[in-house]
C-alpha cells in the first residue's frame, strides 16, 4: 500500500505540466496561415498584411510572450526581413 501511495505521490508533479487544452499544430492551421505562405523567402517590408488580424512579426531567436492564440498568425523573419517561416499561435 505505501508503494502505490508513492507512486501516486511520484506523479503528482507531472499532471502540473500537462496542458488543460490542447495545443493546435500548424497542420491545424487556425490562423489562415495558409493564405500567406506565398510569403516565405519575401522581405517583410515588402508585404501588406490586414490592420485587423492577429498577426505578430518577430526575428529568429527574439523572445516572445508565451500566451497561446490560436487564431494569431506569427511571422518569423531572419535579420534582415527575410520571411522564414508561419505558424500559428
Amino acid at each position: 500500500m505505501k508503494h502505490i501511495a508513492l507512486m501516486a505521490l511520484a506523479a503528482l508533479p507531472l499532471t502540473a505540466c500537462m496542458a488543460e487544452e490542447p495545443l493546435a499544430t500548424d497542420a491545424e492551421d487556425t490562423c489562415g496561415m495558409a493564405a500567406y505562405s506565398d510569403l516565405v523567402g519575401t522581405n517583410v517590408a515588402a508585404v501588406t498584411l490586414p490592420a485587423d488580424a492577429q498577426i505578430r512579426v518577430l526575428k529568429q531567436g527574439q523572445p516572445m510572450t508565451l500566451e497561446f492564440l490560436a487564431e494569431r498568425l506569427n511571422i518569423e523573419t531572419d535579420d534582415d526581413g527575410v520571411i522564414l517561416r508561419l505558424f500559428c499561435g
